[in-house]
């Protein structure tokens, strides 16, 4: 039977789709009965056994959604997190005591957010310790969910994974190094680099964590049963691994894009100009656009259907993967956002306003104090003293090359009287 879009429920026709308009409509849930969606708006296509492709008619506008198996996350644009679909397993049971919300994910049965203070919280099925989010997790800028585990970045650039981890998916690697995005395959993980590099780790029989060696820098990357898609920093987009459905024939007309998304079988990318394209399985038109879907802001993939969020994609002036609107240095590329500080401002922005960094290293001297090698919280006499002791050459462990030139010279004395007095960084 033919499983068309579902932003008007009068289309839908299959024995499945008439039990879950049924089921959702007791529960509450109605489809959103429209002919075409305006800016905010989700839309849905595909598989809708579980009625993931029913959207609630109250669901408002929205910031981002996410798909697990047979249900639907979205992050409204209050914070607040809905979701719809199956629910056996409590997946869609959002925690009343959860709060806004900046980030959605979902698993095949689990559901993760990440709420505005940076904490992380997970809900569904739970059967290998994929909802146990760490104690010491720390604050994150970003989550992901994998088939049965999850991914959190922190905002330290640390990754770290919890749950199923019977193929390594959690087995973060050692020299990965601080990262800026995450993503999810089935039962693998997926990270980009600060430096644009992608890396793959856990169960790789179809080649999905085998990275091209000439991929180049990413800004997106998203995961599917056994194939990896990634945006590359000049927009065009590479698949690599499984391609049984063509999930890997990226159209050779596809042009420039903002993001990448990706279901079991199917990849998803959304081009700069808002358009969607879609390839690979489409045993239930997932692939199947909607004729009135129009431009897109937000794409996503749940296994056997396709989210996205009507309106004109998002102003990236740096491309890094960070809107201008919640960029705290929108001009040049921070895809960590690091802010030092705090102030708003981001350290790349700061250092390029001539923010003083004595060492080189990146982090403004506001937000250290390198001229306190007695580590007293003073820079005195005690410090001085450090500095004459070790006046000349230098190696990389004399704390008195300040600048790291090589050298103990005037330039760090210079930079010792000036930071003199009370130290708190």
């Amino acid at each position: 039977m033919k499983n068309n879009p579902c932003c008007t429920r009068d289309r839908w026709k299959s024995m499945h789709t008439v039990l879950a308009v049924t089921f959702l409509a007791a529960a509450g849930f109605v489809a959103v009965e429209q002919s075409s969606c305006a800016d905010g708006l989700v839309q849905c296509w595909g598989d809708n056994w579980g009625g993931q492709c029913l959207t609630p008619d109250d669901l408002g506008t929205c910031a981002s959604v996410a798909g697990g198996k047979y249900h639907t996350i979205a992050l409204r644009s209050d914070g607040i997190v809905r979701c719809w679909g199956k629910d056996n397993d409590g997946q869609c049971n959002t925690p009343s005591n959860l709060g806004t919300c900046s980030s959605v994910a979902g698993g095949e049965f689990h559901t993760i957010a990440l709420r505005s203070d940076g904490t992380v919280r997970c809900w569904g099925l739970n059967n290998y310790g994929q909802c146990n989010t760490p104690g010491d997790l720390g604050t994150c800028s970003s989550i992901a969910a994998g088939s049965w585990h999850s991914i959190a970045l922190r905002t330290d650039g640390a990754v770290r994974c919890w749950g199923r981890n019977a193929d390594g998916e959690c087995n973060t690697p050692t020299d990965l190094g601080p990262c800026s995005r995450i993503a999810r395959g089935a039962w693998y993980s997926i990270a980009i680099r600060t430096d644009g590099a992608v890396r793959c780790w856990g169960r790789n029989i179809e080649g999905q964590c085998n990275t091209p060696a000439d991929l180049g820098t990413c800004s997106s990357v998203a995961g599917g049963f056994y194939h990896t898609i990634a945006l590359r920093s000049d927009g065009t987009v590479r698949c690599w691994g499984s391609n049984d459905y063509g999930q890997c024939n990226t159209p050779t007309d596809l042009e420039a894009c903002s993001s990448v998304a990706a279901g079991i079988v199917h990849s998803v990318a959304l081009r700069s100009d808002g358009i969607v394209r879609c390839w690979g399985n489409n045993g239930f038109e997932q692939c199947n656009l909607p004729a009135d879907l129009g431009n897109c802001s937000t794409i996503a993939g749940g296994n056997y259907h396709t989210i996205a969020i009507a309106g004109l994609p998002p102003i990236d002036t740096d491309s890094d993967g960070r809107p201008d609107s919640t960029d705290n240095c929108p001009t040049i590329a921070n895809p960590t956002q690091t802010d030092c500080d705090g102030d708003g401002i981001g350290d790349v922005c700061e250092l390029a306003a001539g923010a003083p960094d004595f060492n080189h290293d990146t982090i403004p001297d506001t937000c250290q104090c390198l001229a306190d090698l007695f580590v007293d919280h003073q820079v005195n006499g005690a410090d001085l003293g450090i500095v004459l002791s070790q006046w000349g050459p230098a190696n990389t462990d004399t704390v008195s090359d300040m600048n790291r030139d090589g050298q103990v010279n005037g330039a760090d004395l210079g930079h010792l009287l000036g930071a003199w007095g009370q130290c708190t960084n």
